[in-house]
């Protein structure tokens, strides 16, 4: 049902939570790497990322377009302690054109766009009170403007932005609107580029974004 309503253009992320279930994984790993070009996939493997089972998450890794992490997911998955290598390392363990972002708390992220250098995007001075839901607002803003047009660098900036304003406050249902990181970001919150997508649609593990409407 899913499959047959995507549309070219469409960001979907597919998430650990659901590749380490018995009867979920393996249907939604299949799935997943069938997926045609014209659909962006963004793997965020979570925390349970060392449960996946190798022959679930080795089918998706080379399909995602995009993979975000954290730093002890980054850890687990290259084998690497410092995140500039850890960023670098993982691309390699995608296809060519894919890009990675490591999630580095208070630190920002570093990102590895495709056929670009990594590098640090610094995050933003706050009174943490909750790190629950930071991770998901990071990457939602990030995809979220990604769908909007803009650039991975600046999608990075407004991710940064997007969990400095979630680990200030309380519980996991943080992740900001479009206006909350404005203060990070200086002003106004990142405009829309001329490429727009439209509403979401959720699906067990997997979710996709459309933007605009």
């Amino acid at each position: 049902m899913v499959a047959a309503r995507l549309r070219p253009g469409d960001l979907l992320q597919c998430s650990g939570y659901g590749l380490v279930l018995p009867g979920n994984g393996p249907l939604l790993s299949g799935y997943t790497a069938a997926l045609p070009a014209d659909i962006t996939v963004c793997l965020d493997p979570a925390p349970l990322v060392a449960d996946i089972p190798e022959a679930v998450l080795a089918p998706v890794l080379p399909r995602a377009d995009w993979l975000s992490v954290n730093a002890r997911e980054a850890r687990l998955m290259s084998g690497r302690e410092d995140p500039r290598g850890a960023v670098a390392a993982l691309r390699d363990r995608l296809a060519p054109g894919a890009g990675v972002l490591v999630r580095a708390g208070k630190d920002g992220c570093w990102l590895a766009a495709p056929c670009q250098a990594p590098t640090h995007v610094p995050g933003f001075p706050v009174d943490a009170v909750d790190s629950n839901g930071a991770g998901d607002a990071h990457v939602g803003s990030f995809l979220a403007l990604l769908g909007q047009g803009h650039d991975p660098l600046t999608a990075a900036r407004g991710a940064n932005a997007a969990a400095a304003y979630a680990v200030g406050r309380r519980g996991p249902a943080t992740a900001p609107d479009r206006a909350a990181p404005a203060a990070f970001l200086g002003g106004a919150p990142p405009r829309e580029a001329t490429v727009r997508r439209s509403r979401p649609l959720r699906a067990g593990g997997a979710y996709r974004r459309r933007l605009g409407r």
